[in-house]
């Protein structure tokens, strides 16, 4: 896991080498182990690699690595976690090794394969091989973008680097953003990541599942080499026998992904998804079936929020002695958070609906500890309908299709059972579900529009009979932001065509996982762990679970009363019951209002009083101010605005880190 960077000047002058040092070395914290930098100077080609050294710990494992006498060189960011077969195939076909990493594997498997070898990987990566013999650059990112691949091609020269932030020390970068796209963003915060559009004006990115081929004449060939869709899996009918295969298989992928000459531990929550992982590390640990690992994989690492509905130390406890695990707890509050928030919004380089503290300081905790690479339960939730989002989509699904009483209650209380935890439930009624019903069948007889002040006066006289106060719509966020007048480039669901004729929650959960949501988690928790140098590993990211489990039927995902059917059933025995069968999700996010009326309210007034704040041109200062001084006062909540101070602290810090980072322009040959 490592930081990569590169340049080609293919019609253009090369780069002077101190801008090209500058341009790898921001990358520093990714990969704090080492360095390499190579420069083919006829060709304008620079490679640089900083290392996090994971396997094969000597110098064979430097990058960038070369292979057939020279011919490919390879600087990579990632883990194929099957190298070991993959090494063993391509020896039999003649191939031989210097190291034990999977860089080499990687070079050899193209070597052999072309740009094939990529569905023969397992694993994630971003990484690109300049062929000295064709004269061409290859670029690739993994089938699901967990790991992050930017580029810039302008002026003759093509440039590409992990990090945004990388793009900084070049002379044409200034930190100011994109205006369409940050007013898109704002108004589409999870829109952004699983297209080519980024915050930096000129810089693009290579989305998952995607590579890149750029010839000696500039021409660059983006292709989609992955679509989930077409390696759907064919699993048993029978949902125990579904259990039992999406067991197997999740065991084999928390295998694999064991194989480190480093130590490895679990950041562990007390949720379904990190105990899975942490519960059959432990099944691993018993049965003796793992290869290639570190003796230090058994240590836990939680993030604990005293006095907040987010802290769930107390069931973490119970998976670290169920497991047998040690276990660091790292209390997180709104004193330490105001130390840290403006370090914490640069090394996550993105728009999110809150600051990601927790994760943040949990993988520096993880690094000052000794440890290298953590194992974490992201996608769950996006592949097996975990959110209460997706049982609210399922009963639309109910409500205004072809309706099932069978299956409309028991949605009802699969919702029901996710009441308590940190979100904010509002569909457990029967008021509601009943006009929506009514709805449909009002728009069926053509009589929608003479009904709609009658169903507004229905709603105002629920919320008077409830004693409550008319929520704040949505839609009043939007007139803050100003207006982007030009056609949408982010992701929206209802333009995928791809989900035209899937049922209502498998489309949320596919335009979710591949789209939307999961993307932008996947960026803000590299950004997070590579703050400080730490790996991420995603058992639930790997694609045999993923074809398997989009290839399931809705009902083994959420029904029989919860969420994430399938995981649960395969979990029995396993894990204890009080955790497999717990309903109470809490987010891993963080208490924004309490923190932001406490230890981060004076942070939180600085910046919106601040003249360049106030003055920006991508949002209403004063309407925003406004609605700051309400949440401070305890009269709403930040959460909506909360995007928009974000987006202004990111980009001031990327202004002040592009002028400090100004170096010589490029030379002529």
């Amino acid at each position: 896991m490592c930081g990569i960077s590169g340049y080609w000047g293919y019609a253009a002058n090369d780069l002077a080498a101190p801008v090209f040092r500058s341009f790898t070395h921001s990358l520093a914290h990714r990969g704090p182990d080492g360095f390499g930098i190579e420069h083919f100077g006829a060709d304008r080609v620079w490679l640089g690699h900083r290392r996090l050294s994971i396997l094969d710990l000597s110098d064979r494992g430097r990058q960038p690595m070369s292979f057939a006498d020279g011919r490919y060189w390879l600087t990579y960011n990632g883990e194929v976690y099957n190298f070991i077969e993959l090494r063993d195939s391509l020896s039999r076909l003649g191939h031989r090794f210097a190291s034990d990493s999977d860089s080499e594997v990687i070079l050899a498997a193209y070597a052999e394969w072309g740009p094939s070898c990529q569905l023969r990987f397992n694993g994630m990566w971003a990484f690109a091989i300049w062929d000295a013999r064709e004269k061409s650059l290859f670029l690739s990112r993994d089938r699901f973008g967990v790991k992050p691949l930017h580029y810039m091609q302008s002026g003759g020269a093509f440039t590409f680097a992990s990090e945004l932030k990388a793009f900084l020390a070049l002379p044409e970068i200034t930190g100011a953003f994109d205006e369409g796209v940050l007013a898109e963003t704002l108004v589409n915060v999870n829109g952004q990541e699983g297209t080519s559009h980024t915050l930096l004006p000129g810089v693009r990115r290579l989305p998952g599942g995607h590579s890149l081929t750029l010839a000696a004449d500039g021409t660059a060939r983006v292709e989609r080499w992955w679509d989930t869709a077409v390696h759907l899996a064919q699993p048993p009918e029978r949902l125990e026998e579904q259990a039992a295969e999406f067991r197997n298989l999740f065991m084999d992928s928390c295998r694999l992904r064991l194989r480190s000459d480093v130590a490895i531990a679990t950041a562990l929550s007390g949720g379904l998804d990190s105990s899975a992982i942490s519960c059959t590390l432990a099944s691993l640990r018993r049965s003796g079936t793992v290869e290639h690992s570190p003796e230090e994989w058994h240590r836990a690492f939680v993030a604990c929020f005293p006095g907040t509905r987010l802290d769930e130390r107390r069931y973490a406890e119970q998976i670290v002695q169920h497991a047998g695990m040690s276990a660091h707890y790292e209390d997180i509050d709104d004193a330490s958070s105001a130390e840290v928030l403006e370090r914490v919004l640069f090394d996550l380089e993105g728009i999110y609906w809150v600051p990601l503290i927790g994760p943040w300081s949990i993988y520096r905790a993880m690094r000052r500890n000794g440890i290298r690479v953590s194992l974490d339960g992201h996608g769950a939730d996006e592949l097996l309908g975990g959110y209460h989002f997706f049982v609210e989509r399922a009963l639309e699904g109910v409500l205004t299709g072809s309706f099932d009483l069978r299956r409309y209650l028991d949605l009802k209380r699969v919702l029901r059972s996710l009441v308590g935890g940190s979100a904010d439930i509002a569909r457990t009624d029967l008021l509601g579900d009943l006009r929506r019903v009514a709805v449909r069948e009002i728009g069926r007889l053509g009589l929608l529009e003479p009904s709609r002040a009658v169903l507004r006066r229905v709603a105002a006289l629920k919320w008077h009979l409830k004693g409550g106060h008319r929520p704040q719509p949505a839609s009043s966020y939007e007139p803050m932001i100003s207006p982007h007048k030009a056609p949408p480039r982010l992701y929206d669901e209802a333009s995928d065509i791809r989900l035209k004729h899937m049922p209502p929650l498998s489309r949320m959960l596919f335009s979710w996982f591949h789209g939307s949501v999961l993307p932008t988690i996947l960026r803000s928790y590299d950004r997070a762990s590579m703050a400080h140098g730490v790996e991420v590993r995603m058992p639930f990211m790997d694609w045999r679970l993923v074809t398997f489990s989009f290839a399931l039927p809705e009902t083994s995902k959420v029904g029989g009363g919860y969420t994430k059917r399938v995981l649960r059933l395969a979990m029995d025995g396993v894990m204890p019951d009080a955790i497999r069968l717990r309903t109470d999700k809490v987010g891993f996010t963080s208490p924004l209002d309490q923190w932001t009326r406490g230890g981060l309210r004076s942070w939180v007034n600085d910046t919106v009083e601040s003249r360049s704040f106030l003055e920006s041109a991508a949002w209403n200062g004063d309407q925003v101010r406004k609605h700051v001084r309400s949440a401070l006062n305890g009269e709403t909540s930040i959460n909506p605005v909360w995007p928009v101070l974000n987006a202004h602290v990111l980009q001031e810090s990327f202004k002040v880190a592009a002028r400090s980072e100004r170096s010589p322009m490029p030379v002529a040959v």
